[in-house]
């Protein structure tokens, strides 16, 4: 995706990923990141037009 945002004449200020609901039920999280704060299901990209 950068690659075709750049390509694309915009340079990127900032990716995030931001953190899961506190709220959400463990069950709908993977075993394995429970314990986390973050699950990486969305990125979000801050674009400048070059």
């Amino acid at each position: 995706m950068s690659d075709e945002f750049t390509r694309a004449g915009f340079d990127i200020s900032v990716i995030s990923d931001p953190p899961y609901a506190p709220d959400t039920p463990p069950e709908l999280l993977p075993p394995d990141l429970r314990k986390k704060e973050a699950v990486l299901c969305f990125l979000f990209f801050v674009l400048t037009k070059r």
